[in-house]
């Protein structure tokens, strides 16, 4: 009996005897299609899926792809599931676009039972998203699709696909830089390293100005985070050089406060007149003792 696994290779699936490589003249053999059974599907019959995480397809890999195709045959099943009449794609569009390309009319498939469109998303993007060769923007918009069309929280998705749930987290974040940064990710210009020390940064201007600097730079991954904590270490000091001065008048207040509590008070001033007080507190008993005093 085959064997219901994925990404084994195919003798994990079928007996050696029971498959050769597909040839381009072969009669349809679809009396064998049912679910968890493989062989051969017509070609014409098979739909991409519309749930595909993978949006770049690198052309000249694909034609190496096809080369093998023609020399060896399809070694590893494409898997898919009945769809009207015929059979819509999980996961495999690779091998069935280089099958395509090469001529050839039959490849071989493993049917699974999938039905409903959330079912098919669910194990397009899972099968999909445990692939090695996607970006990381790929990833991170299969798991979205993972929360918001199969309503799953974040803890779901990460048990689904194998993952930490701050991996998941770290991915989706991936999704709040600008497009721009987001397709030189794509494409292959910076990693997903760059783009986690990036995405810290907490306006898009900021996110794409240093962006910037990378590319034109060539900077890596370490250079690009002590570039981020040198502009947030700046930010910090141009805050501080900013605030008031506290007057005299605060610098007597303080200190009065500060002998009456017994504890350390700091007055916080603000523009416009507004400000804060700070009281410190070291136990719910000392707590207790500052509100008696404050009380009297």
């Amino acid at each position: 009996m085959a064997k219901k696994a994925l990404g084994k290779g195919l003798k994990a699936l079928i007996p050696d005897e029971g498959f050769s490589p597909v040839a381009p003249d072969r009669e349809s053999p679809e009396s064998w299609a049912r679910e968890g059974a493989v062989g051969s599907l017509p070609v014409e019959k098979i739909v991409v899926n519309p749930f595909q995480p993978r949006k770049e397809f690198d052309e000249a890999a694909l034609e190496d792809l096809k080369n093998s195709i023609i020399e060896n045959g399809v070694i590893q099943p494409v898997t898919v599931t009945r769809s009207g009449d015929g059979y819509q794609l999980i996961s495999g569009e690779r091998r069935l676009r280089a099958v395509r390309q090469a001529g050839f009319k039959f490849i071989p498939a493993y049917i699974i039972d999938a039905s409903g469109d959330s079912a098919r998303l669910e194990l397009a993007l899972i099968e999909n998203i445990q692939r090695e060769d996607l970006n990381a923007i790929e990833i991170a918009l299969a798991l979205k699709s993972l929360v918001t069309t199969c309503d799953m929280t974040q803890d779901e998705v990460a048990q689904k696909v194998g993952k930490n749930r701050s991996t998941i987290s770290n991915f989706l974040r991936l999704l709040k830089l600008p497009v721009e940064i987001q397709n030189s990710i794509i494409v292959g210009e910076i990693s997903q390293g760059h783009a986690r020390a990036l995405v810290n940064l907490p306006t898009p201007k900021q996110q794409l100005k240093v962006w910037e600097q990378v590319i034109s730079k060539k900077l890596s991954v370490r250079q690009t985070e002590e570039l981020v904590n040198n502009l947030f270490r700046q930010q910090q000091e141009e805050r501080t050089r900013d605030m008031p001065r506290p007057s005299e008048e605060v610098v007597r207040i303080e200190t009065q406060l500060r002998d009456r509590f017994a504890t350390k008070v700091k007055i916080v001033q603000k523009r416009k007149g507004h400000g804060e007080i700070h009281i410190q507190y070291y136990s719910p008993d000392d707590l207790e003792r500052i509100l008696e005093l404050m009380a009297r």
